[in-house]
């Protein structure tokens, strides 16, 4: 592997990690509480960017392999 990409999967692993400080949210819009409010609405946004970025990062990972 080359720095880029070691460095890219350590970035990755940051990004999980921060997410257990929101747990407990992640927790509640799991299982379908949803108030609407906006804290919760960036919450999804930020959860699906995260998605998205990973599947890219696991379909660029595939095409290198």
């Amino acid at each position: 592997m080359d720095s880029d990409h070691l460095q890219e999967i350590s970035e990755r692993d940051q990004l999980w990690a921060s997410l257990r400080g929101l747990r407990e949210e992640i927790d509640r819009l799991a299982t379908g509480e949803r108030d609407d409010s906006q804290r919760q609405n960036q919450l999804i946004l930020l959860l699906a960017r995260i998605v998205l970025a990973e599947m890219n990062f696991r379909a660029q990972d595939s095409d290198a392999a």
